[in-house]
């Protein structure tokens, strides 16, 4: 009798932990909600875990997670969202929105080509006559 108990009760352990720790593999896409096209590089990860992978050239992912799970979906200059994993839908088309105040926040730097010459010159090329140079 001893015996069937301690079989039973392993049973309904195993069975409880089964259910609740059932992956799923969930795919999708990421696109621009206004232009349609595939956003590269957007980021999916699972809240509360360091779980997560980024879309390749087609906007597509692949990411392990289990129901319920919440999963986040960002990327630079796009407004982030959110979906609850209800472990019956397993493919997304996911549509992000442009976020026109992260924008403005932004600072984009460039350079221009320079000589070696100019660069480590202490005055610029085209200076007055009664200025001297550095030697």
């Amino acid at each position: 009798m001893k015996k069937r108990v301690t079989l039973l009760i392993a049973f309904l352990l195993v069975g409880i932990f089964s259910i609740y720790a059932q992956q799923l593999t969930i795919t999708g896409t990421v696109i621009d909600k206004g232009l349609g096209d595939p956003v590269i590089g957007a980021t999916i990860l699972v809240q509360g875990t360091t779980n997560g992978t980024v879309t390749d050239m087609d906007g597509k992912f692949s990411i392990n997670a289990s129901k319920g799970d919440v999963l986040r979906i960002s990327y630079i200059g796009y407004q982030p969202q959110t979906i609850k994993l209800d472990g019956v839908q397993k493919v997304y088309t996911i549509q992000l929105g442009e976020d026109t105040q992260a924008l403005d926040e932004v600072v984009v730097v460039g350079f221009g080509t320079q000589k070696k010459v100019n660069l480590t010159g202490l005055f610029p090329p085209s200076i007055p006559k009664h200025w001297s140079r550095a030697r």
